[in-house]
């Protein structure tokens, strides 16, 4: 048997269908609930592919594998005592992926992605965020709420369309800047992963009659690299969203 040229077609076909359903998973629980937490995507897409991390035999007699993990913490929150004397750390990925091509036992391929990952914002910009007091809180935060607070949280729209933002991203951030930084030494190893419903414009409205089914999905998950975002971000003032 000679060695593969190429990779198997299959094998690219077998990680597109796995991306795909990944894809269409995460977008379902973004519309479901639209001002999830990012984390809480972070999640959800990490676990639609743990199913397919496995061992695959394919038809060529490729064996595929793949590991995912969620690599984003909370020590960019606050100042844990374990990383004196460093007030504040920036993560410059949230997920990474590693991608295993073998031929019987030979290892023929491999390709880790790094992916910081950012949300769209609806409209009216309402989203669970991260922040330290709430994890410090712990379920405290989420007992004690106001009524009047709770009783408003029930009937709420949430609209995307082509002028929303990704808050989390801002321009001549310190992330930004890092993340820069890392491609620069070592080429495009880092990549932004958008989460975005599945069509544009839309409107949820809470509450919700029945859960949201996603079968396709137009824009949904999109990686880009981080260049082509950064690009995005020059024409606009500092700590302002694309």
């Amino acid at each position: 048997m000679t060695p593969w040229p190429i990779i198997p077609a299959d094998v690219v076909d077998w990680f597109r269908e796995v991306f795909s359903e990944a894809n269409r998973r995460t977008c379902e629980r973004l519309v479901n609930v639209p001002n999830i937490r990012e984390t809480s995507l972070d999640d959800g897409f990490i676990e639609s592919l743990i199913p397919d991390t496995a061992p695959h035999l394919l038809l060529s007699g490729a064996i595929v594998r793949m590991d995912a993990h969620n690599i984003g913490g909370l020590r960019r929150l606050g100042w844990p005592p374990w990383d004196f004397p460093n007030p504040q750390r920036w993560e410059t990925a949230d997920i990474a992926i590693l991608v295993f091509v073998y031929r019987k036992e030979t290892l023929v391929a491999k390709k880790i992605g790094l992916l910081q990952s950012k949300r769209l914002y609806p409209k009216n910009n309402d989203v669970e965020d991260a922040d330290e007091l709430g994890f410090r809180l712990g379920m405290n935060a989420f007992i004690r709420k106001d009524g009047i607070q709770a009783i408003g949280a029930l009937h709420r729209n949430f609209d995307f369309d082509a002028d929303c933002t990704y808050g989390a991203i801002q321009a001549s951030s310190e992330q930004t800047k890092s993340i820069d930084t890392l491609n620069s030494k070592f080429g495009s190893i880092i990549y932004y992963l958008l989460y975005n419903p599945h069509v544009l414009p839309l409107r949820i409205s809470y509450p919700i009659v029945e859960r949201i089914r996603v079968q396709k999905t137009q824009i949904g998950c999109r990686v880009v690299e981080a260049s082509k975002v950064h690009a995005a971000l020059a024409g606009i003032g500092d700590n302002q969203s694309p």
